[in-house]
């Protein structure tokens, strides 16, 4: 076979990387639009993670089916996730904008109340990105998934903190480009950081994954047991 030949072929490093670009793109703007009516935007996070290690890292399926099985899927408990804390973090926003206010009273508890409030919302954001792709590669009840998601939070913090870091470093990147005709690159942003931050969760998901028999498609390849349904 040619070198030229050799370049196109599927498992090419090269053809696998820019494959999977294509398909962090395709995945970012499926995940914006998703992302338009506010109230999915835990849907849509929890199914870009799901899209992210399963069709871009691992390579089976497609974007779109993928997206949409999740989407449908994890509906109701993402959602109502989602919802809770929007309404934790307007209850926190406006205790801090209140203690601003009134900085004088409280014999100066004010800041460091402020603080702990601050410090409340960061570690809520940090459990956040845990509990999406937790209910993306688990079937639990809520509070199951929240505890799991907590206990993630504290118990595995390093990886917890990779992926919190890598989602604020990218809104940090789209608030700096906001209006600028570079912006346009950050759409690829959604799916980037979400492929990354397989690498830190699924290190630590794949160790309170239930095992299973090993099973094998028709073609004799090894079934991913995370993806085996």
């Amino acid at each position: 076979m040619s070198r030229l030949g050799r370049f196109f072929q599927a498992d090419n490093p090269v053809m696998v990387t820019l494959s999977r670009i294509v398909d962090m793109l395709w995945v970012s703007i499926i995940f914006l639009v998703f992302c338009i009516p506010i109230i999915t935007i835990g849907d849509s996070l929890t199914s870009l993670y799901y899209v992210c290690a399963k069709v871009i890292r691992h390579g089976e399926s497609h974007v779109w089916r993928e997206f949409w099985r999740s989407f449908k899927m994890n509906f109701k408990q993402s959602t109502i996730y989602w919802v809770l804390v929007v309404l934790i973090y307007m209850l926190l926003i406006w205790n801090i904008n209140y203690l601003g206010l009134n900085a004088s009273t409280k014999d100066g508890m004010g800041g460091l109340l402020a603080a702990v409030y601050l410090v409340m919302m960061i570690v809520l954001a940090v459990l956040t990105l845990n509990v999406f792709p937790v209910i993306s590669r688990f079937d639990n009840k809520f509070l199951v998934t929240v505890r799991f998601g907590l206990f993630m939070t504290f118990r595995h913090i390093l990886p917890s903190l990779a992926v919190f870091l890598m989602v604020f470093f990218a809104a940090m990147l789209v608030y700096v480009q906001w209006a600028t005709p570079t912006m346009v690159f950050s759409i690829i942003l959604p799916g980037l950081v979400g492929f990354c931050a397989t690498y830190p969760m699924e290190y630590v998901l794949k160790k309170y994954q239930p095992k299973s028999e090993v099973r094998y498609d028709e073609t004799g390849t090894k079934i991913s047991k995370w993806y085996d349904d």
